[in-house]
């Protein structure tokens, strides 16, 4: 199956591309807007995946799409209408889409893929939400559409879930959070996204389907539990416990002054090893946020098989480790 691999320089992107190439079934090559893929045998495009003309020329030669494009708000939402529209003009029949379970807003419980989608949790949500709206178009236009809601993305390589967190617990400004770390964690490992992906890449449905899949390991555990867990694993003892005031205040106050001092030596090409890592408020909202994906159609009708927690904490703590040695 010839696949294009939209955001293939990312986290997941690379990942997919690396499986993808190992298989017997699937030709993939990759676009993104920045680097090429590191290796220098494959197939990579560098696009503008809002620049329509130019999608719509390179999706060409393909029959599935792998929307994997990360970044703002533009990049998230108005590419995924941009890509709709390209891949309908360019005849490439499949869009597997890669969304997240911020489309659930401040839903609480157990959440299937039923539950009404949620944007009002800023930028990021509304350019999710958006994003499938889009998809759902490409679908009712007669395109096939599988839509994907990873929950937290972790395993080796993953900043976000592993890295800056592990910085946070050794800085010992992230611990045990008490009530503040009751939410589901909702973490699913990086290998398994992709194996999803893959499944959905092959999956019957039909022109106008637009089948909807959560992931989330069904063993992931509560956020306090994790921490405590991750701190553990990379020595970043004892854990503190860390009150809901120190969680504000490191967030809502320090958090924002952090942020924009980030972005200024980021502009600038400063290196900043020295300056502490923004908490934003959005992640200590999602530590308390009572929100289990229930992730039982992706392992009935993608079967998947889930990486387990004990070995996904292992491969993670083992990679951060190593990198903290280096």
């Amino acid at each position: 199956m010839r696949t294009l691999i939209l955001g293939a320089s990312g986290y997941i992107g690379q990942r997919l591309f690396q499986k993808l190439s190992a298989s017997e079934w699937a030709k993939p090559a990759g676009a993104s807007r920045g680097r090429g893929n590191a290796d220098s045998n494959a197939v990579h495009l560098r696009v503008d995946t809002r620049n329509l003309k130019a999608l719509t020329l390179a999706l060409k030669e393909y029959e599935c799409v792998v929307n994997c494009v990360a970044g703002d708000f533009d990049s998230i939402a108005n590419g995924a209408r941009t890509l709709a529209q390209a891949a309908m003009a360019a005849k490439c029949k499949r869009i597997v889409h890669l969304s997240s379970m911020a489309v659930y807003g401040r839903t609480e419980g157990n959440v299937s893929e039923q539950a009404p989608l949620d944007p009002g949790l800023g930028w990021y949500a509304r350019a999710k939400c958006q994003a499938e709206t889009h998809m759902a178009a490409f679908a009712r236009d007669g395109g096939e559409v599988v839509v994907l809601r990873p929950g937290c993305v972790f395993g080796s390589g993953s900043q976000l879930w592993v890295g800056r967190v592990a910085r946070w617990l050794r800085a010992g400004r992230v611990g045990d959070l008490g009530a503040a770390g009751d939410g589901w964690s909702n973490l699913v490992h990086a290998n398994d996204v992709c194996d999803a992906i893959a499944a959905a890449m092959r999956l019957p449905i039909g022109r106008g389907g637009m089948p909807v899949f959560n992931l989330a390991a069904p063993d992931s555990p509560r956020w306090n539990e994790y921490l405590v867990d991750l701190a553990i694993a990379i020595d970043a003892t004892p854990v503190r416990r860390i009150s809901a005031r120190q969680l504000r205040f490191d967030s809502m106050v320090a958090g924002p002054p952090l942020k924009l001092a980030e972005k200024f030596l980021d502009k600038c090409g400063v290196r900043r090893p020295w300056l502490p890592e923004p908490l934003p408020p959005s992640v200590v909202r999602l530590w308390s946020q009572d929100i289990r994906l229930i992730a039982l159609a992706a392992t009935k009708v993608l079967a998947m098989r889930w990486t387990s927690y004990g070995d996904s904490l292992r491969e993670s703590s083992d990679w951060y480790r190593l990198g903290a040695k280096q």
